[in-house]
């Protein structure tokens, strides 16, 4: 006994010579590590610090001890710099050769961070604090470099955009990340796309000011993209005023530009035209500043589906070779591999910038995208010039995407999707760990979208315990612990909270489906009337939930959690059992609605035209929907409508699932303070109808006004919704 002792002994000692090895994120290209090096609590003695690089510097003065008595032998030599400055000279032949590479040396006497240039000090440093965060400090010699030179997000999602303080919180998260790009350009900023002959205002000019000299400060090129295309002429007055805009905005200190030309058709999408523009601008701006980066543009025909036979090549062989395509892949939303690489460089005769359309969700907004990043080749780097991904307009959600694009981005054929996934989820709620894992496990898919794009694994729990009212109270258990932590990341709990709110509401809702279950197995009829009403309650204040419910919103969301494993499983139970209900008893069951389609969102048709909200995200009201013979596929949510029935009335709400405006008795959309929805005027009555003609079975609808809205049938006049007093049907709607 006392030999084992003895022995156990031992070996808690020399397992405490050793420190924990800590996450390094993004995962360094070579690192050998050693035994423990020091406490982190030592104090350090800066030597190099009046060369290297000053943002390095001063995040090394932040976040660690820094003693300026020099004397003093206690503290540990932290030498820094960049491969010519004098202090770092001994360590110039262990600087990778790549630039933002780095060195880095930790022994027990002494820490060396040396960059390739000013990036990859700073980048150095990022590596090291995540070191120094630890209780002991191992020993470490490190070489490290990023795989793809250009890494990072393109705010370029339709919707609300990103707030001033967003950005700024995602600089610190890019630095951090080693992320050196933010492409601006959101769809609704005017002054990028809708105003964009016009300099910024003012106010918003010393806004952009801010944001770029913050993103410098965390080595982030700010990208800043006009997109004139929309109504563009194609002469010299306007050539010159694409320059004219963009001096205005270098001298908001923005040294990197983009030119868009995506989403747009007619005279603004002809690719001779848009290679001549960029190289005039080439010309005339960029190889006139010489701080300022080649350029970037979006073109018209930006994946192979869209893709003709000469736009692309025109471009490939017209374009000055420096400036940079953007490609988003096969089609406006996939995964980019090899084989799509090769041939995409070998049309615009360059290497591709690539637009991730992941995790964007402006197409599918009432689902939040928190699962894996995965499904991009591992053997790309080398083809790409650069490398971004376009994110939801959910700022803080999307960093579980984007920690896991700058693991990619930096060391590519290292990357393992589920290890940065759960290393992600960690990093942005340490304290909240297993209950937002949960909550992210249960928000992966995208559902059925135009794009095809769906993410597997959602909801692994789900009915694995053998026990379903357990399953269920887990849900509710994780979201009130999410919602119980206001302190660790609040702008994160203020963006998911919603869906946090609704899971939290759909475990309740299950546990009263399983108790329908138990009460009809016993046949007891009136206790599977209450927990039915119980849940059909829940459900509703579920569907009243609203993510962007706010005065000018653009984009309203209704939140669904797991929608492609439990909420449909709950929903297909409580159909299931109704119907199984009303075969052997009567009891009550005027409780249940006559619904004629199940609430959801459908496509409306007259004629094969699509009732269209073509004014999506307009701050208005009063216009109109439009029928249009095109499907939108560039924002398909444009064509969709949330139609469910209304408790109250028992007749449907039809609202738009861009914006959620809803339509009004005369066929028009309304939504301001002075007239809000209202379930007595804004209701109506729908008839299905089935025909069969020539043996081939179809089905149509008609709409009625009803409540105080009158009793006129839906008609179309042209391509209006109008009213008339005789039923028509003549309504698809699927």
């Amino acid at each position: 006994m006392k030999r084992i002792l003895a022995l156990s002994l031992t070996l808690s000692s020399m397992l405490g010579s050793y420190a924990q090895k800590p996450v390094i994120s993004p995962l360094p290209q070579q690192a050998e590590w050693g035994e423990e090096a020091f406490a982190s609590s030592v104090h350090y003695q800066l030597i190099g610090d009046t060369q290297a690089d000053a943002d390095a510097v001063s995040l090394l003065k932040t976040n660690i001890n820094i003693d300026t008595d020099k004397k003093l032998k206690s503290n540990i030599r932290l030498i820094i710099g960049e491969a010519n400055d004098k202090a770092v000279s001994k360590y110039k032949k262990d600087i990778p050769e790549k630039a933002e590479g780095y060195y880095l040396k930790v022994t027990p006497n002494e820490v060396v961070i040396a960059g390739r240039d000013e990036s990859g000090t700073f980048y150095g440093v990022q590596t090291f604090l995540l070191m120094a965060q630890q209780q002991k400090v191992m020993q470490v010699e490190m070489k490290d470099w990023p795989s793809v030179e250009c890494r990072g997000v393109i705010e370029g999602f339709y919707g609300n955009p990103w707030s001033h303080k967003d950005r700024l919180r995602q600089f610190d998260f890019y630095g951090k990340q080693k992320m050196n790009t933010y492409v601006y350009g959101p769809k609704d900023d005017p002054y990028h796309r809708k105003f964009w002959r016009q300099p910024y205002p003012e106010k918003e000019a010393a806004l952009l000011r801010e944001l770029v000299s913050n993103a410098k400060k965390n080595k982030v090129q700010f990208v800043w993209a006009v997109h004139p295309g929309v109504d563009i002429k194609w002469n010299l007055e306007d050539s010159i005023n694409v320059v004219k805009k963009l001096e205005s905005v270098y001298d908001l200190g923005v040294r990197t530009f983009a030119v868009f030309f995506d989403d747009i058709w007619g005279e603004g999408a002809k690719g001779d035209k848009q290679a001549g523009l960029l190289n005039y601008v080439t010309d005339n701006f960029v190889r006139k500043h010489k701080d300022v980066q080649p350029l970037i543009m979006c073109p018209t025909e930006y994946n192979k589906a869209w893709a003709g036979k000469e736009y692309l090549p025109t471009l490939g062989e017209k374009m000055y070779p420096e400036v940079r395509i953007m490609w988003t892949g096969n089609s406006v939303v996939d995964m980019i591999e090899k084989n799509d690489m090769e041939w995409i460089n070998g049309q615009i005769k360059r290497k591709a910038f690539i637009w991730l359309n992941y995790p964007v969700n402006d197409y599918c907004q009432s689902r939040l995208l928190m699962g894996k990043t995965y499904g991009n080749g591992l053997d790309i780097n080398d083809m790409v010039s650069g490398f971004c991904s376009n994110p939801m307009e959910y700022a803080e959600a999307s960093k579980v995407s984007l920690y896991s694009i700058a693991d990619y981005t930096w060391n590519m054929p290292k990357y393992d999707s589920e290890a940065s996934w759960k290393r992600a989820m960690d990093y942005l709620m340490p304290t909240s760990k297993e209950a937002f894992n949960f909550f992210c496990m249960n928000n992966v898919d995208l559902g059925k979208t135009g794009h095809g794009l769906r993410r597997e694994g959602e909801s692994p729990l789900f009915l694995k315990s053998g026990q379903p009212i357990a399953d269920f109270m887990m849900l509710t258990t994780m979201a009130n612990a999410l919602l119980a932590d206001s302190v660790n990341n609040p702008e994160m709990l203020n963006e998911i909270k919603p869906w946090v709110e609704s899971m939290s509401m759909l475990g309740e809702r299950g546990v009263q489906v399983c108790l329908m279950s138990q009460a009809l197995n016993a046949n007891d009829s009136v206790a599977f009337i209450g927990h039915y009403k119980s849940q059909a309650a829940i459900e509703q204040a579920q569907k009243a939930i609203t993510s962007r419910n706010y005065e000018g919103s653009i984009v309203k969301a209704k939140p669904v959690v797991s929608g492609d494993v439990i909420t449909p499983w709950v929903n297909e139970q409580v159909a299931s059992m109704v119907k199984e209900y009303k075969k052997t008893y009567t009891y009550d069951l005027d409780v249940f609605p006559v619904q004629v389609i199940p609430d959801g969102e459908y496509f409306i048709k007259v004629n094969g035209q699509y009732l269209t909200n073509a004014e999506a995200g307009a701050d208005r009201v009063g216009d109109a929907p439009v029928f249009q013979a095109e499907r939108d596929v560039i924002n398909p949510q444009r064509q969709q409508w949330v139609i469910e029935l209304d408790p109250k009335t028992e007749r449907y709400k039809i609202t738009n699932k861009q914006d959620g405006r809803y339509i009004n008795e005369i066929g028009r959309f309304w939504k301001s303070k002075n007239n809000p929805y209202s379930a007595d005027w804004n209701t109506y009555i729908i008839v299905k109808k089935v025909e069969d003609v020539n043996g081939v079975k179809t089905t149509r609808f008609s709409i009625q006004n009803a409540g105080l809205g009158g009793k006129q049938f839906w008609n179309v006049d042209g391509d209006h919704i109008t009213t008339q007093k005789d039923e028509q049907f003549i309504f698809e709607i699927e």
